[in-house]
């Protein structure tokens, strides 16, 4: 017995010890997503200690799984960067007016939903005033295509996606012999010895010609892989035309019923940071927002990119270092300019 356990230690304690690494610097949690997907040394841990107010505040804003029947001013949908609770930039609309959010369960594709509130009962039910379409670059113009303009959902549809919704969680821990134990220590190697790559099929480590944009000092940009492989799509102007084409008859629909339709693209990662990439040899020039922001619109239009870039230079995380999204830093800015615009 002695003997086999000798022998098979020379097997499992190379195991052991890669596990002990991962089990240390990984980081499994939804959020920050980018580490997680990019098998990166979560080295940062006390990173959003910076956004520790913004992540305690309040919760203002109402969503349509949670409460019925309420009278709301403005109607937001979205994706996961509408979905940022407390320190979304929702809420802080909602300290200043009363604010109604679509879950992002009930709208896999907002601009798709929306089109189906409208032939639906939903806006005679509600005083809505204004709805803020958000959508993130990267998806914009894949999500307005093949749109059936012609769907309906009623709010009774409604109530049946909220009451059959199931929240699952999911268990990712690890076991001990696990592709992810040998994985991830390789991958945490690489993070430290490596230039402008992508890790592990999802995220891209790539040096920035400044170390000051975050708040830890670190002179690297992670973004998610979407956020190029997009780029012959988004770069396409008659693509762009399409989506405004949409958009603007979103519009004009939402006029019909006495509502004011703002638009709001949240930028990629990538692209509110693209002027900062040292070596952009490998890394074309986004245009999505360059070819959006000259087209004739029926909408109001935040543009979020000429926005969030202004700030760059005078503020710090506007995206968080570690994650797709943008910060509270962001969040208030973007809440301050719908407001002037509801103004």
């Amino acid at each position: 017995m002695k003997k086999f356990i000798f022998k098979t230690s020379f097997f499992v304690a190379p195991f052991a010890f890669l596990y002990v690494i991962t089990l240390l610097f990984y980081s499994s949690s939804e959020s920050p997503d980018l580490i997680r997907l990019g098998c990166f040394p979560n080295i940062f841990k006390e990173y959003r200690n910076v956004f520790h107010d913004d992540f305690k505040r309040k919760i203002y804003f109402n969503k349509i799984s949670r409460i019925k029947n309420k009278k709301e001013k403005i109607l937001t949908i979205g994706d996961s960067f509408s979905e940022q609770g407390n320190y979304g930039y929702k809420n802080y609309l909602s300290e200043k007016y009363s604010v109604l959010h679509i879950d992002r369960f009930i709208s896999g594709n907002q601009i798709q939903t929306l089109y189906e509130l409208l032939n639906g009962d939903f806006f005679a039910k509600q005083n809505i005033e204004y709805v803020i379409l958000e959508n993130v670059e990267r998806n914009f113009i894949s999500n307005a295509n093949n749109i059936d303009s012609s769907k309906i959902i009623m709010t009774s549809q409604l109530d049946n996606l909220v009451r059959d919704h199931k929240i699952s969680k999911l268990d990712n821990s690890d076991p001990f012999f696990s592709k992810k134990t040998i994985q991830f220590p390789f991958s945490m190697l690489r993070y430290y010895f490596s230039q402008n790559y992508l890790s592990n099929k999802y995220v891209y480590n790539v040096v920035l010609n400044r170390n000051n944009l975050f708040s830890i000092n670190e002179s690297n940009l992670l973004f998610v892989y979407k956020d190029l492989s997009c780029l012959e799509e988004n770069n396409d102007l008659a693509g762009v035309q399409k989506l405004n084409n949409v958009l603007n008859d979103l519009s004009n629909k939402l006029r019909d019923k006495k509502i004011k339709l703002i638009v709001l693209p949240a930028p990629d990662k990538y692209d509110l940071y693209y002027d900062y990439i040292a070596d952009k040899t490998k890394f074309p020039r986004p245009l999505f927002f360059n070819n959006l922001g000259a087209l004739k619109k029926n909408y109001v239009y935040i543009n979020s990119k000429k926005i969030l870039s202004a700030q760059l230079s005078r503020k710090k995380d506007i995206y968080f270092y570690d994650d797709t999204h943008w910060s509270p830093v962001a969040s208030k800015i973007i809440a301050d300019e719908i407001k002037k615009e509801i103004n």
